[in-house]
């Protein structure tokens, strides 16, 4: 389902899983035995804040820069022995665009790896702790029913979790 958008029918728990693979897995389970999988859905609940510092060593970025200015470097300079008339034979004026661009790519590389390698330079995501598989109302019976007759949770099938729900009407 798209972000931001709801949906239009009510909807009630059939499973609880901690990965997004499981939860996956059961509906793919549910749709092999003739339910619409459109009208399933995976919803991430238990959300928290996790924080991590992304850094990408200095040496990488710069080995990277370098790579990517010699090619742009030799590019320009394919371009430039085409198109303009110097006094350097061609080949001269490919290696010193070889040479240019690996200097200019690994500087690029190295002030991009001291800025983005900040300490203060911190990426915060909101992750699920847990993954809800949810059916409209009017089809729980049937997925229950599906979900109870799995005989081995290590065969890829998921065996229900009761959650609150479940607890209260029995």
């Amino acid at each position: 389902m798209p972000t931001g958008q709801t949906s239009g029918v009510p909807s009630s728990v059939i499973a609880t899983v901690s990965r997004f693979d499981d939860a996956q897995r059961t509906v793919e389970y549910l749709r092999s035995y003739g339910m619409d999988a459109a009208r399933l859905e995976v919803v991430g609940a238990g959300l928290r804040q996790a924080s991590r510092r992304r850094a990408v060593p200095v040496v990488r970025l710069t080995a990277v820069g370098a790579l990517q200015g010699a090619l742009l470097g030799v590019l320009a300079a394919v371009f430039i022995t085409l198109v303009a008339e110097t006094t350097l034979t061609g080949l001269a004026v490919v290696v010193w665009g070889f040479v240019y661009g690996v200097l200019v790519g690994a500087l690029w590389g190295l002030f991009r790896g001291l800025v983005h390698n900040r300490p203060e330079a911190v990426t915060t995501e909101t992750l699920p702790t847990r993954y809800e598989v949810r059916c409209p109302a009017d089809e729980l019976a049937v997925a229950q029913t599906l979900l109870a007759n799995t005989t081995a949770p290590d065969d890829g099938r998921l065996a229900p979790q009761p959650t609150a729900e479940h607890k209260d009407a029995a």
